[in-house]
């Protein structure tokens, strides 16, 4: 066996093991809530990459920008901001091309660029309930959940990639290295 383990999971030898119950591996594979945003780089001057929503490719000459800016209040005067935006290039039916903003929470968006990887998911918009931020690979699949922020800011363009991190006690970083 491997995986984690189920500890209704038989014993090795028994000849009698309980019953699981467990959904179908089809429907366990589903992507739930608002969905998943994936931005691969896969250059960083120019900047070039690939975006999928959900498992649809997102044309990058379409694409203007993809954002996240997480600001938590600290105080009961601060303000909350959890927006993630991707601004992308429509053709209308006059054959004109107009910029849309679109709001992506709730969902998922995976940043992998750099040798680096960013995972922020959100359930609630406009909420830090149900908000993760996570950084990393490591070899076990897992990755390190940032705590103790104030701020989150992400900006992908064309010419441009920065993802900023500000700790609660105003310490600011960069996720991605500095050249």
């Amino acid at each position: 066996m491997f995986g984690k383990s189920n500890t209704n999971a038989p014993k090795p030898g028994n000849a009698q093991s309980p019953q699981v119950e467990r959904a179908a591996a089809v429907e366990m594979a589903r992507i739930a809530g608002g969905g998943l945003v994936q931005m691969i780089v896969t250059d960083t001057y120019p900047v070039q990459f690939y975006l999928f929503l959900n498992d649809k490719l997102v044309p990058d000459i379409d694409v203007e920008s993809l954002s996240v800016n997480i600001v938590a209040p600290i105080t009961q005067t601060d303000s909350m901001i959890v927006r993630a935006t991707l601004s992308s290039y429509i053709t209308n039916v006059a054959g004109e091309r107009t910029l849309e903003n679109r709001e992506l929470f709730p969902c998922t968006l995976e940043l992998i660029a750099m040798d680096r990887r960013i995972a922020v998911s959100c359930t609630r918009p406009d909420s830090t309930e149900g908000l993760w931020v996570n950084v990393g690979l490591r070899p076990d699949g897992d990755s390190r959940e940032l705590q103790g922020l104030k701020e989150f800011r992400l900006l992908v363009t064309h010419d441009l990639i920065d993802a900023r991190i500000t700790w609660v006690d105003g310490e600011s970083e960069s996720l991605f290295p500095q050249e």
